[in-house]
């Protein structure tokens, strides 16, 4: 019975989602609900360990992105405090673990046919098209980010986009700190 219930409303979000990733959906329509932050952090959790886990294996992977989340959301709610915002905390964070998630759901074939990325011949970068591919969704990704940032935040795109990586790399540089350095 539950799940009668449950299911359609759970197609409703993954469509929400999947607009938010081609642009079509405004951050202001997801729905300000503490159990679908809930729910759309724990899958975030999940499909990032899960895309970490031919690298890192899955429970360092499932650390290093429980991490990850929290740093992020944290630094999202201090964002938007600074700027008075901090009511649409719930949707903005909604909308970009739910976004992130059907982007690295996308990129999780693409994973197992980078074993290498340097050549052990010439110690070189080898470029090949799964590379490419998860390159290009990460930019995507990032663009997705900052698109709903800059509505919940109400600032100009290029902000928004410096704040994502700012973000992202503030993120990276005290879980290496905290954690230490992702495995070679």
């Amino acid at each position: 019975m539950y799940l009668r219930v449950f299911y359609p409303d759970m197609i409703n979000y993954l469509r929400l989602f999947i607009e938010l990733c081609l642009f079509r959906q405004q951050a202001e329509n997801i729905p300000k609900s503490e159990s679908l932050l809930l729910v759309t952090g724990l899958v975030a959790i999940l499909s990032a360990a899960a895309n970490a886990a031919s690298e890192e294996g899955f429970i360092r992977g499932l650390l290093l992105s429980g991490c990850q989340i929290i740093l992020f959301s944290g630094m999202i709610w201090l964002a938007l405090r600074f700027k008075g915002l901090s009511e649409r905390c719930v949707q903005t964070l909604t909308g970009i673990f739910g976004a992130t998630t059907v982007l690295q759901l996308l990129t999780l074939p693409l994973f197992g046919w980078q074993e290498t990325l340097v050549s052990p011949d010439t110690g070189q970068l080898v470029v090949t098209l799964p590379l490419i591919i998860v390159a290009a969704i990460a930019i995507w990704s990032l663009t997705v980010m900052a698109s709903i940032l800059r509505q919940a935040m109400e600032i100009r795109i290029g902000g928004a986009i410096l704040l994502v990586i700012l973000c992202q790399a503030t993120v990276l540089f005290m879980i290496s700190m905290l954690i230490g350095s992702p495995s070679p």
